[in-house]
């Protein structure tokens, strides 16, 4: 697009992650991440571009097109509302718009993706093998199964934060090959409804195949809520943006993928995972200030702000155009309908952001085409 456009195209980075540290190798403390915010980051975009433009004869004039994906594609929405005179206009893909705690949509997706990918024989091996699991921990036979994975022996079943760790763990492994490879869904399903004709051997059957690599090492494997906690804890960790990202769920968007809500339609995931576990989480990972009111602050202001997904596209970002994968759980909170939204059949999260190819299928080159026609009028 860029070429056809005569174009030029800029990468920026989001403050706080990568090489974007404002405060050096300490960025990550607590007492520095004040700073790491949506609104910095949208005033960090416009003054790249009024630099850009100041700077440079050649784009004194020029037109400016965003293109985001995921929580970028968020940013590029947002961004148009708020510095309207610098944007001409948007691609937002998979963008997730509606700032929300109790996510409990996103793993309810999952399982309707899979049934949809390869059929509700798949989704319900899953959600029966999950059940299984749950009798187990009750009947306190999994460290027995545990063993076999070559768990920690500290694990402890009974405690709740301990337990909500496992449960989501082994979901984030699904819903990864949903959200990220959708194309593998159907390999996972085959892998899955080979192992037996019990759906609660072969779930267990399945899962001493995901775990052999464990058994295989000397250290064990952590199931447990310290090890997650530790993720999130990590202040000298600059590469992989997990604790920056953590930061901003915690004040600013929640995004939690429970599976304890009331609201809840599938119980493919046996309902383990509650919003509590993520507050936790958030308070043990940065300071007793971190608190569920003050996270309800910040996802309240977000949704004042900007809007959610229930606008009326004739009215607001009228210069943006939203695409979304049909199995992409993040789907749920992002505006899918109108002349300005394409659901794509069979594709997943941001996988229509890559140019036109010839495996593509049909529908896909025509959302290209379309999100192309619909940039170009703007330039």
């Amino acid at each position: 697009m860029a070429v056809e456009n005569s174009g030029m195209l800029f990468y920026t980075e989001h403050r706080y992650y990568g090489l974007s540290l404002p405060h050096g190798n300490k960025s990550l403390k607590v007492h520095q991440l004040k700073q790491l915010n949506l609104q910095q980051s949208l005033a960090d975009l416009a003054f790249f571009i009024r630099h850009q433009k100041s700077n440079n004869p050649e784009l004194k004039d020029s037109k400016v097109i965003l293109v985001g994906g995921s929580y970028s594609g968020s940013m590029v929405t947002w961004m148009t509302q708020r510095y309207p005179d610098l944007i001409a206009a948007s691609w937002a893909s998979s963008a997730p718009l509606l700032a929300k705690a109790d996510f409990y949509e996103y793993m309810d997706m999952v399982s309707s993706s899979v049934q949809l990918s390869y059929g509700q024989n798949c989704s319900q091996r899953i959600s029966r093998g999950f059940e299984y699991l749950v009798k187990l921990f009750h009947e306190n036979n999994i460290r027995t199964l545990l063993s076999k994975f070559n768990g920690c022996k500290d694990y402890d079943p009974k405690n709740p934060l301990d337990r909500a760790a496992f449960f989501n763990g082994l979901g984030n492994y699904f819903a990864l090959i949903v959200q990220s490879y959708s194309a593998y869904i159907p390999r996972l399903c085959e892998s899955l409804m080979s192992l037996d004709a019990s759906d609660e051997v072969a779930f267990i059957k399945f899962l001493e195949l995901l775990y052999s690599e464990g058994r295989r090492s000397t250290a064990c494997q952590d199931f447990g809520y310290s090890s997650m906690l530790q993720l999130f804890s990590e202040e000298d960790d600059h590469g992989s943006g997990t604790r920056a990202w953590f930061y901003q769920t915690c004040n600013e968007f929640g995004w939690y993928t429970t599976t304890q809500s009331k609201s809840s339609l599938s119980a493919a995931f046996a309902k383990q995972v509650p919003l509590s576990y993520f507050e936790k989480l958030c308070q043990d990972a940065f300071g007793p200030e971190q608190t569920p009111q003050k996270l309800a602050r910040g996802i309240r202001q977000t949704n004042l702000e900007f809007g959610g997904f229930g606008f009326n596209h004739s009215e607001r970002y009228a210069q943006v155009i939203f695409t979304h994968g049909q199995l992409d759980p993040w789907r749920a909170l992002g505006q899918q309908t109108g002349s300005q939204a394409i659901v794509l059949t069979g594709y997943s999260h941001v996988e229509d952001l890559a140019s036109i190819r010839i495996t593509d299928s049909v529908q896909m080159n025509l959302a290209k085409l379309r999100v192309m026609s619909f940039l170009r009028r703007h330039v």
